[in-house]
């Protein structure tokens, strides 16, 4: 059951948490570029154009961590698998 369920795009968990590091770095960003447009109030013309990349930059963010958060678990859903699976070969090694 293990096999047919086998992700090997993601082979271990150090790929997810690179997703979340990128989520979050893309969220940070975001804020600190309008916290620069906000105090600095000579850039009146990059306001607007800040404004209109806030929302799909902040939406990217989410969705890289969504992602990281989705796949961690899927990993740790076919690690239990495998366990079991393990568990139930050993106890039929062991009758």
């Amino acid at each position: 059951m293990v096999e047919k369920y086998r992700f090997d795009l993601l082979p271990n968990t150090k790929t997810c948490y690179r997703y979340l590091q990128v989520g979050l770095g893309i969220i940070l960003f975001t804020f600190v570029v309008l916290l620069g447009t906000v105090l600095i109030p000579s850039i009146d013309e990059t306001a607007s154009a800040v404004g209109v990349l806030t929302m799909p930059s902040l939406f990217v963010g989410l969705g890289l961590i969504l992602f990281g958060i989705g796949t961690h678990l899927h990993i740790m859903h076919l690690n239990i698998l495998r366990q079991m699976s393990d568990d139930e070969i050993r106890e039929g090694k062991e009758d």
